[in-house]
C-alpha cells in the first residue's frame, strides 16, 4: 500500500509530529510538503541503519580497550585510585557507572563496568589530555600496517559520538555525508577487528538505505 500524501494526512503529521520538527525536512524540499515527509521518513532509515554499526563499533571499541586495561591493571582496574604513574582517565565516569550498579544491587565487576560505561568514557579516554596511557597501553589495542596516532583514532570517534547522540535524540542527520561516516565505522572497527569490520559491513543495510532517498 502506497501511503496517500493528502492534505488531510500531511495535516495530521504535522500535528502528530510537531511542524517544528519537520520544519528542517520543508527546508530541503524547498517546502514540498510531501518530499520534506519523505526526506524525515528517509532521515528515520538511515538512522536505523547507522545503529547496527555504531553499536557494533561502541563494544568492540569498550571491550578492546576494556580487556588491556584489565591486562595491564588487573581485574578491578576500575578500583584503583588516580596516580600520576597511572594517568588514570576519567575517575568521575567510573565512579558514576559504580555507584549505579550499587543502585540496582549489582556488584560492580569487569564486564558490567565495561557495559555500564557510556561511549562518552571510551572516546574520552582517547584525548589529549591521557596521551601517555595511549602511548603505555591503549595504542596496543588497535591493529594498523603503519604508525597510528591518538588523534587518527580520537577525532573520528568523537565525530560519530556526535552523530549516534543525534541518532539517539532523532534529529536530522541528512546534512552529514553518510557514506563517509559509514566508512569510518567500518574502518574504526577493522583497526580493533578486521572479522568483526567484514562481518557488519555484510549484515549492513546502510548503503541500501542511502540508495533510496526520495
Amino acid at each position: 500500500m502506497v501511503f496517500p500524501y493528502t492534505p488531510a494526512n500531511i495535516a495530521n503529521l504535522e500535528s502528530s509530529h510537531s511542524p517544528e520538527r519537520l520544519a528542517p525536512y520543508y527546508a530541503l524540499a524547498g517546502g514540498d510538503k510531501e518530499l520534506g515527509l519523505k526526506l524525515y521518513a528517509w532521515n528515520s532509515a538511515l538512522s536505523q541503519a547507522l545503529y547496527t554499526p555504531l553499536q557494533a563499533l561502541e563494544v568492540t571499541l569498550r571491550n578492546g580497550i576494556g580487556s588491556r586495561l584489565q591486562a595491564t591493571y588487573g581485574a578491578q582496574w576500575f578500583d584503583l585510585n588516580p596516580g600520576p604513574a597511572l594517568h588514570y582517565p576519567l575517575p568521575d565516569m567510573l565512579l558514576k557507572a559504580r555507584t549505579e550498579l550499587g543502585k540496582r544491587g549489582i556488584m560492580a565487576d569487569h564486564g558490567r563496568i565495561v557495559a555500564e560505561l557510556t561511549w562518552g568514557f571510551w572516546t574520552g579516554i582517547l584525548a589529549k589530555r591521557y596521551e601517555p596511557l595511549w602511548r603505555s597501553d591503549l595504542r596496543h589495542v588497535f591493529q594498523s600496517a603503519g604508525p597510528l596516532t591518538r588523534n587518527a583514532v580520537f577525532m573520528p570517534l568523537d565525530d560519530l559520538r556526535r552523530l549516534r547522540n543525534r541518532i539517539a535524540h532523532h534529529e536530522p542527520i541528512l546534512n552529514r555525508n553518510i557514506a563517509a561516516d559509514y566508512a569510518a565505522i567500518l574502518d574504526l572497527i577493522r583497526l580493533i577487528s578486521p572479522t568483526s569490520a567484514a562481518w557488519v559491513d555484510d549484515q549492513s543495510q546502510v548503503m541500501a538505505a542511502l540508495a533510496n532517498r526520495p
